[in-house]
């Protein structure tokens, strides 16, 4: 999870943002209970003021005991030297008479209140409130401050979950076009609205694409001129063995048909090495054309069926949708023959080779499906590497498969191998092209 960059920046600016949203909501929370304490002072202050200017002969002489409420202010004024309040709206509480001028905050008959003290030179007027009342007050009103840090923080998260995603989208579609870069496929990565941080990094990735462009532009040319070079000494070779083979001792007959097994064999190599290079090579757009894979698969089993009946083999299609790709249809042909030639190949004397064409999810697939022994799991991952052999024991190149997947990418197809589940021993061989459409 902490391996993605989008979740460390998600996770990264939540925190913060976290983090931030609890400090300022303790700073509002301490800042609204000192404001809400300062306003309640202000609040004593003005009411003993007011006491002062003749207010005080409004108050009851003697109020009911009880009748005041608990959250309310008390006012206590004294005159002269009298031992009992003048006047005082709860006569039963005894507020300190010889507190300070200003305020204070004290016990009062076991409770803490805040009192206000305003000295004048024949009157003190003292203004109390409950201490329990005004961290009431002053909670309150504390709390509220915190309800849009509680809802803002979440949205928060969420705005900065949106702008990540946003701001990385780029990125995934680069990633994307990393992706589908192969063989047959080099383009480079466009830096259009790009992040400039990103960019050298794009460029370094597209210097490294032109470099393995022309790596693999060098080795199909190589590959090429050696199978064309190469081609011509072989077949005055196979002419000569060809002239020299009525010259030969019956002694030494043998060893001449393993001589020309040699060449045949070095000049199949040197065939498939071609259609490598053509498989390989860049496609061009008007070489295109509908080709009609059911009619392909049909002209390959009638080029493999001699020699699938001299060795017992039912070969045959069971299920043949009609379906168009757009391709060279040279190229379709290679691709189906060279998986049919392998299931032969491997298949034993009596077995059977079975194809289809199925339309699936806008692909055309081509299905081989052999009796042959089939190949150990550990194995199938490697079948399509370049001169790999699965079973050393049957003659072959090692560059059938490596063609076919060749194929499948130059027109962005795909090809698989994978061991029968459906209970007989074999392979299914199955190489998939897009569905050409039908204005195409």
């Amino acid at each position: 999870m902490f391996k993605s960059l989008r979740n460390q920046l998600v996770l990264a600016l939540c925190v913060l943002a976290s983090v931030v949203g609890v400090v300022q909501g303790v700073s509002s929370y301490q800042l609204s209970k000192a404001g809400m304490s300062a306003l309640l002072d202000l609040r004593l202050e003005q009411v003993a003021s007011r006491m002062r200017g003749g207010f005080a002969d409004s108050l009851p002489v003697i109020p009911a005991r009880g009748s005041q409420p608990v959250r309310d202010i008390v006012i206590t004024i004294w005159k002269d030297d009298q031992a009992a309040p003048y006047r005082s709206t709860e006569p039963s509480l005894a507020l300190p008479r010889d507190a300070a001028a200003g305020f204070v905050t004290t016990a009062v008959d076991g409770e803490a209140w805040r009192i206000y003290t305003l000295r004048e030179s024949s009157m003190v007027i003292q203004v109390a409130q409950r201490s329990a009342v005004r961290r009431e007050l002053a909670q309150e009103r504390a709390v509220s401050t915190l309800w849009p840090m509680i809802v803002l923080v979440p949205l928060l998260w969420i705005a900065v979950l949106l702008v990540v995603r946003r701001s990385l989208r780029k990125l995934n579609r680069l990633g994307a076009q990393v992706q589908e870069i192969d063989v047959s496929h080099f383009q480079q990565l466009s830096t259009s609205g790009v992040p400039i941080e990103i960019r050298p990094f794009i460029n370094s990735i597209n210097l490294m694409i032109n470099r393995l462009a022309q790596s693999i532009e060098s080795e199909r040319k190589f590959i090429s001129d050696a199978a064309h070079e190469l081609r011509t000494p072989l077949t005055a070779l196979q002419l000569q063995a060809d002239n020299l083979q009525p010259h030969i001792a019956p002694s030494n007959q043998e060893r001449f048909r393993e001589l020309r097994g040699g060449i045949t064999r070095s000049g199949g190599l040197i065939a498939q090495l071609l259609r490598l290079a053509r498989a390989d090579a860049t496609l061009q757009a008007d070489m295109l054309t509908r080709v009609d894979v059911a009619a392909v698969v049909v002209d390959t089993v009638a080029e493999v069926l001699p020699i699938a009946m001299k060795r017992g083999i039912d070969i045959g299609a069971d299920e043949m949708a009609g379906a168009f790709v757009l391709a060279v249809e040279a190229d379709i042909g290679i691709a189906v023959r060279n998986l049919v030639s392998n299931a032969v190949r491997y298949t034993q004397d009596g077995g059977k080779v079975d194809l289809s064409v199925q339309v699936r999810e806008d692909m055309v697939w081509i299905n081989v499906t052999d009796t042959g022994p089939g190949i150990a799991e550990e194995l199938l991952p490697r079948v399509f590497d370049r001169f790999f052999r699965a079973n050393t024991q049957i003659e072959g190149s090692g560059l059938g498969l490596s063609i076919v997947t060749a194929i499948a990418n130059k027109y962005g197809g795909m090809a698989s191998l994978r061991n029968r589940q459906d209970g007989p021993s074999g392979i299914v061989a199955s190489i998939g092209f897009p569905l050409a459409s039908s204005d195409s």
